[in-house]
């Protein structure tokens, strides 16, 4: 029985334990080719993807998914995981689609329903359109840009805008994620994720289908519930 400690990022965030050899299905993890991808930068690097596929993680990864690096196609599938063609594909196999870049809405239109999806988003250029496929499929959609710091910065941008390397920056990218992506595809519960990882309290921008980010709905005009309500609310 493997057990594995993870932390999220982000103030006060909470320390869990994950006992793998409870898992009773498979644990699927979508990576999505981005549209505007940093040169020589990625999320998932092969080394990642392998330590996934270790503790019992099924990776499936797009074609080209790091073509805008040095890693290969092959590199990922001899780390374990199965490259896919297209977007779609990646859908119906994956509990968890991760894209660097926000989501296209023909990509949003394709989601399983109560699909979970990480992204980042871009304020100026969301639309009532977007969130309402996101509705539409009752999905739940978390933007990575969103998760602060004490100073209430954008962890993700301190990442991306530091001095640092690409491997270095791809180091912590990895860091960064790996805790938030292990916590989402080992619980069966997104709400309960949601009330142990604080982190998840500032990037959740949809729940189940509900828009719970008041600035995103703040800045489309549209009606949002919050987060803790949603997810603290057992009444």
């Amino acid at each position: 029985m493997d057990l594995v400690m993870h932390y999220v990022p982000g103030a006060e965030t909470q320390a869990q334990t994950i006992d793998f050899g409870l898992l009773e299905q498979p644990v699927t993890l979508g990576l999505v080719k981005g549209d505007r991808p940093i040169p020589d930068v990625v999320l998932f690097t092969p080394e990642l993807v392998g330590k996934l596929v270790e503790q019992g993680v099924k990776v499936y990864v797009q074609r080209d998914y790091a073509a805008h690096t040095s890693f290969t196609n092959m590199d990922y599938a001899d780390a374990g995981a199965e490259i896919m063609d297209d977007f779609l594909s990646l859908v119906e196999v994956s509990k968890l689609l991760v894209k660097f870049s926000p989501f296209t809405e023909t990509e949003l239109a394709m989601l399983k329903e109560e699909q979970i999806v990480i992204s980042r988003v871009i304020m100026n250029e969301l639309t009532q359109q977007y969130i309402q496929l996101l509705k539409d499929k009752r999905a739940y959609a978390i933007a990575i840009n969103l998760i602060t710091d004490k100073d209430n910065w954008s962890e993700l941008d301190n990442i991306l805008m530091s001095s640092a390397n690409a491997d270095i920056m791809n180091k912590r990218l990895g860091m960064f994620i790996t805790p938030l992506v292990e916590a989402l595809l080992y619980s069966k519960n997104f709400r309960v994720v949601v009330q142990t990882n604080p982190a998840l309290l500032q990037s959740v921008f949809c729940f189940k289908g509900i828009l719970c980010n008041r600035l995103i709905a703040e800045h489309l005009d549209m009606m949002w519930k919050d987060i803790l309500s949603l997810c603290f609310d057992l009444n």
